[in-house]
């Protein structure tokens, strides 16, 4: 945690807010000035709940609240981040709701809007801070796992998607809302790759929605395996329920089965199991969750790395945009297609 915490102002109160970010705040002592919602009623509610002191009526109100000396939480769809981080005062500090924007040319403009108004500013991709990511990205730093040739995301699990009224009206679901994370947590795990192959398709169940599932191959020449096969709409279960993530090297592998989607409702722990040369697999003791740990954890690393407590900012906006450009990147190659076998 930083040693001297500075006030959060929250701009968006939707659920991401009530079931994330506002208990990672109070359970880490994390201190929250005030909130803005253009929903003012949604807006009172949170903060009754959430002891929050303050509601502002309007954003204008909110940003000279916050000014320079607290951390703006922005928790606003794709859509609305440029406008205001157009508005965000000079030399302010900010964190902003993951994707960010809808896709990369805007995720570009975002960040050329935040690099003119000196903006210190990180992307919510808060599965790196998962206690799991980190202990896997801690034990490849050390050497323990040795050289990475394989990582696997295998997911068969029930999202309830209906929750999210928005999602219907949305080009694309699957790979900006949810693979995003592990397309950013693969990248900061093992580099970028040099290309991508993807498919995002549709379910019966939901036929509305532009999609519901994915399959994605990252393409690292002949030194890495890494596939993604993401099946949200998975719904005989609780048996055959997957939800696994595999990092495999030359000296040693981690197992981990992702508890917060093995029942998306009713979460269970994660498990994380990590084998190296000569040893035998171990579970290793994880502190915390990813809900709502993690969003503390990026919070607080923004923090600290403004205080120069820490020495680098680990989802600062100008790595994000890689981020960005690889689900652009994947988005289009599901558009486009494979290769059509020649005719017999």
């Amino acid at each position: 945690m930083p040693s001297k915490p500075r006030p959060i102002t929250i701009l968006g109160a939707g659920g991401i807010v009530r079931d994330g970010h506002l208990p990672a705040y109070r359970k880490m002592g994390l201190p929250v000035a005030g909130v803005f919602d253009l929903n003012v009623d949604v807006a009172r509610q949170l903060a009754a709940d959430f002891d929050v002191p303050v509601v502002h009526e309007t954003l204008d109100s909110a940003l000279a609240a916050c000014g320079t000396n607290g951390v703006f939480d922005l928790a606003l769809p794709p859509a609305a981040i440029l406008a205001t981080a157009e508005k965000l005062p000079r030399g302010s500090v900010a964190l902003i709701q993951k994707p960010l924007g809808p896709e990369g040319a805007t995720a570009r403009r975002i960040v050329d809007a935040l690099d003119a108004r000196a903006v210190t500013a990180a992307t919510n991709f808060q599965l790196r801070f998962t206690p799991s990511m980190l202990a896997i990205r801690d034990a490849a730093q050390k050497g323990l796992l040795g050289d990475i040739v394989d990582v696997e995301v295998r997911l068969a699990v029930y999202m309830p998607w209906e929750l999210w009224s928005f999602i219907p009206h949305l080009d694309a679901v699957e790979i900006p809302l949810h693979s995003i994370h592990y397309l950013d947590w693969i990248r900061s795990l093992i580099g970028e790759p040099d290309s991508v192959y993807a498919k995002a398709v549709k379910h019966p169940r939901y036929a509305n929605q532009a999609d519901a599932r994915s399959s994605i191959i990252l393409d690292y020449g002949d030194r890495v395996r890494c596939a993604l096969s993401l099946n949200h709409t998975y719904n005989f279960g609780p048996e055959h329920v997957e939800a696994t993530i595999r990092v495999e090297g030359t000296k040693g592998a981690a197992h981990l089965t992702v508890g917060y989607l093995v029942d998306y409702v009713r979460p269970v722990p994660e498990r994380l199991e990590i084998i190296t040369e000569g040893g035998q697999w171990t579970d290793l003791r994880l502190a915390g969750e990813r809900v709502p740990d993690a969003f503390g954890f990026v919070m607080a690393n923004l923090q600290r790395y403004v205080a120069g407590e820490d020495a680098a900012l680990d989802t600062d906006v100008h790595d994000s945009v890689r981020t960005m450009a690889l689900v652009d990147a994947a988005l289009k190659s599901s558009r486009i297609g494979g290769v059509v076998p020649d005719s017999v």
